[in-house]
């Protein structure tokens, strides 16, 4: 159950794993040292160096889904999202990019037929070592380059 209050609006709302392929990681505490899953928050290398902006990444099987923070290009913020990241070869996986409009959080019932996803670019992820990457996209016409790393916030990290 996700219980929350947004601006003075209290809602719950019951929810469920996701699962988008035949392979889901078993967690545990320790090192991602030895991880072969690259389920985590991503940001920027290095460390803390653009504040506010990251990569959530959930990694099942040959796919990962990805939800992205980042700004426009008036400075808002703006969501991502690539609902199927495909492994292509070793540790790179790439898909389409998306934003979506909807109902607003507070809409109850909520409308699911209210939810569009807008093509926007295309992404790719190669993953150089359990805790580094580079994540390439191009967004609206924009094209760029990140080099990220898992972003550790507690001790002991997760392993998936």
């Amino acid at each position: 159950m996700f219980n929350y209050t947004v601006n003075g609006v209290s809602q719950s709302k019951p929810i469920v794993r996701q699962i988008f392929s035949a392979t889901t990681p078993t967690c545990a505490p320790g090192t991602t040292a030895s991880a072969n899953n690259f389920q985590d928050l991503w940001y920027n290398s290095p460390a803390e160096s653009e504040a506010g902006w990251g990569v959530n990444v959930t990694h099942q099987g040959i796919i990962i889904f990805l939800t992205w923070f980042t700004y426009d290009s008036t400075g808002r913020g703006m969501w991502i999202v690539g609902p199927r990241m495909e492994q292509i070869t070793g540790n790179t996986y790439s898909g389409d990019l998306y934003r979506t409009t909807g109902p607003a959080f507070s809409a109850s019932p909520w409308n699911p037929s209210g939810v569009v996803a807008i093509p926007v670019g295309s992404g790719t992820l190669n993953f150089t070592g359990n805790n580094a990457a580079t994540f390439n996209y191009t967004v609206n016409g924009i094209t760029q380059t990140k080099n990220i790393i898992r972003q550790s916030f507690g001790s002991p990290p997760t392993v998936c």
